[in-house]
């Protein structure tokens, strides 16, 4: 089990050593870190005839974390805080030993303060930070608070979103689709330590996520979510409508710029239905289960691409015209009881067994000939509130 692999090779300070107790981060409350499940480093688009435009805005504040009064010297106007961001890109399996780059870099932020930047390293006007480009065009975003002297610490503060913009769609080349996400927060333990306290690391010098004394609160290994089934042409069943639809996966069990091990996550697909449960009804609650693996983070759709052999994705049955419904859930990490997991294969250095997993699910629209990218909207995700034990290593 990676609770036991893991922590035996983990050299901690001794109060730190004793069990932790299970406490999950709470998405509507800030954080100490803070997770954006996607970025879209590309070509700057035309908006409205505007040139010069981002595809992905990343935006993050820092207000007073909740319980502390907004007269401590902690929350005093023009306060600086100090947070440390590591994008971070997918590995391939079996491709350069599976290491997954990142760049980190650093902001400042005062209290009710609020930074926006863009994922291409360019600032997006003399407000704005400048910030790195990411070594990939796709991945995640993680931050954390940090003191002066770079060193973690609890201050349950950021809070932040993503805009992200579609490529240019005909007749005039400009970007029709766009949609945002909130980012997610994950507080620091409670353990009942004072906000700005340090947080503690491994010898790796990792976030520990497991809500241990002077460590990070849990997150999940499983998602439940909303889905549009595919549809490429036109057809049943109605409204007559194109789109398609993509699944982003992610793991904060990272080694940035190390190898890692492939993640594995089992998949059920159910469909909608307008009719009555009935053991005679083919369309009630059909099931098509399958699975997933990535390194790291991956996007990938749900069916094949028409116009794009290449492409990346899940089943081909995954599809209105199969599923017979527009619309369906999706369980990852759940199905069958066995946990999204690490299995050894091209890292044998990084630890293996349950791992955490966060999700986003994104559907474009419009019509083939723009590769169904007129507009675009993303789903949230919800999980089961089983925690894993995790780190995260910079």
């Amino acid at each position: 089990m990676k609770f036991i692999s893991k922590w035996a090779l983990v050299l901690l300070p001794a109060l730190a050593l004793a069990t932790p107790a299970f406490a999950l981060n709470n998405s509507e409350e800030p954080g100490s870190v803070i997770v954006f499940p996607k970025f879209v480093n590309a070509s700057r688009v035309i908006v409205d005839g505007i040139a010069d435009i981002a595809r992905t805005e990343i935006e993050v504040g820092v207000v007073c974390p909740p319980g502390v009064p907004t007269t401590s010297p902690l929350c005093a106007e023009h306060v600086p805080y100090k947070i440390r961001f590591h994008w971070v890109c997918p590995g391939i399996e079996n491709v350069n030993s599976n290491i997954c780059r990142e760049t980190d870099f650093e902001i400042v932020v005062s209290i009710n303060g609020k930074a926006v930047f863009s994922a291409d390293g360019t600032q997006i006007n003399s407000n704005s930070p400048i910030v790195p480009a990411p070594p990939c065009p796709r991945g995640y975003l993680i931050g954390w608070v940090e003191n002066f002297s770079d060193q973690p610490i609890k201050f349950d503060a950021l809070i932040g979103d993503a805009v992200i913009r579609g490529p240019g769609v005909s007749p005039n080349g400009w970007s029709t689709a766009i949609s945002a996400y909130n980012a997610i927060p994950i507080q620091a333990a409670d353990d009942g330590t004072a906000q700005g306290s340090l947080r503690t690391s491994d010898a790796a010098g990792a976030l520990i996520f497991d809500n241990g004394l002077g460590h990070y609160q849990n997150i999940t290994g499983s998602f439940y979510g909303d889905v549009r089934f595919d549809k490429t042409a036109a057809g049943a069943p109605l409204p007559d409508v194109q789109s398609r639809t993509f699944i982003t996966f992610l793991t904060l069990d990272v080694r940035s710029n190390r190898p890692n091990n492939p993640t594995f996550v089992n998949l059920n697909f159910y469909n909608e239905t307008s009719r009555l449960p009935s053991t005679t009804n083919p369309d009630f609650e059909r099931l098509l289960s399958t699975s997933r693996e990535f390194v790291c983070w991956d996007q990938v759709a749900l069916a094949p691409n028409p116009q794009n052999a290449a492409e990346p994705f899940i089943d081909a049955n995954l599809t209105q015209a199969f599923m017979g419904t527009r619309k369906g859930i999706v369980i990852a990490g759940l199905p069958t009881g066995t946990p999204t997991m690490k299995v050894e294969n091209g890292a044998p250095g990084d630890e293996i067994g349950p791992v955490t997993l966060i999700g986003i699910i994104e559907t474009n629209e419009g019509l083939g000939m723009d590769m169904w990218l007129n507009r675009k909207y993303f789903f949230n995700t919800v999980n089961d509130s089983a925690p894993v034990n995790t780190r995260f290593v910079p």
